[in-house]
């Protein structure tokens, strides 16, 4: 069961990662400003706190859940940056790759979790196919640049925060875990309030759609938000019911997806969204779903 909703957010999180990168591009969204819509639409969740959520009983629970929504508004935010200096198809892969490289440190770690061999060859399989679609040999890069570094980065924080959630669930179950974890990234949104700049983005945008409505834009990005919201409750989820490390390790699942929804975006519409590819790309990028594929098999 925690394989299949991990499978099912991995593939929504594909498509999500389609919009952000169209809006963050063409609509020319800050990163900041773009975290403040993606927290912002969770903060609601803690309106839930009084109907059967469990209050966690030492500052370190605390901190523990706090942290895990902190370190997931700064995997958004390195994120959304590197995605805005990379292609999507290549820094994606990476994030994939250094997420359950992290997360298994992580989870043994702190969590004393462990896998056998053979989940151990799964993993592997998925690590190496996500990191060789991450070495971008594209027409505007080469090798490793500033977009490639925030991608590792934005694997960092999001493995700590998967980490952190799980020790949550753990505790005090999926429903008050998550209610914790994911409102404290809802403040996270409230927090960027707090920055001049991103104020200033944020209503002077609000002032220019009084006199050029937008209303397809906004029912865009809004469209956006739900699946990511939905994307995050099935892998959260998932997490919650099995391992920390194979959940995470599935992540190539999303990565596969990616690489081929580019492909036939950029082959079919290429008006909406579009990555170029060479000859080079398209072996590189076959062979990375195809041990992707072996890595999905052993793990299944």
């Amino acid at each position: 069961m925690s394989l299949l909703l991990a499978i099912i957010g991995y593939i929504l999180a594909a498509i999500v990662n389609i919009f952000d990168k169209f809006i963050l591009s063409e609509k020319k969204v800050s990163p900041a400003v773009f975290v403040f819509y993606t927290t912002i639409f969770v903060l609601p969740i803690l309106l839930l706190v009084p109907f059967g959520v469990a209050f966690p009983v030492s500052t370190k629970d605390w901190l523990i859940a706090l942290a895990s929504g902190l370190f997931f508004g700064l995997g958004l935010w390195t994120m959304y940056r590197a995605i805005l200096f990379s292609e999507i198809s290549h820094v994606g892969p990476l994030i994939g790759g250094t997420v359950p490289i992290a997360v298994l440190f992580f989870s043994n770690l702190f969590l004393g979790e462990y896998l056998t061999n053979h989940q151990l060859l799964a993993v592997s399989f998925l690590i190496v196919g996500t990191l060789i679609v991450a070495a971008e040999q594209s027409k505007t890069h080469h090798g490793w640049h500033k977009g490639i570094w925030w991608g590792v980065v934005a694997g960092l924080f999001f493995a700590l925060s998967h980490v952190a959630a799980k020790y949550s669930y753990d505790a005090y179950g999926f429903y008050s875990g998550f209610v914790w974890t994911r409102g404290a990234l809802g403040l996270v949104g409230m927090f960027l309030l707090l920055s001049p700049s991103v104020r200033a983005e944020i209503f002077s945008r609000k002032k220019k759609t009084i006199h050029q409505p937008r209303i397809n834009n906004l029912v865009f990005v809004l469209v956006n938000k739900i699946l990511g919201v939905i994307s995050v409750l099935f892998i959260q989820y998932a997490i919650a019911l099995g391992s920390v490390s194979i959940v995470n390790a599935l992540s190539g699942v999303q990565y596969a997806c990616l690489i081929i929804l580019v492909f036939l975006f950029s082959r079919f519409r290429p008006k909406i969204f579009k990555e170029l590819y060479t000859r080079g790309e398209i072996i590189q990028e076959v062979s990375a779903i195809v041990i992707i594929a072996i890595g999905l098999g052993l793990l299944l």
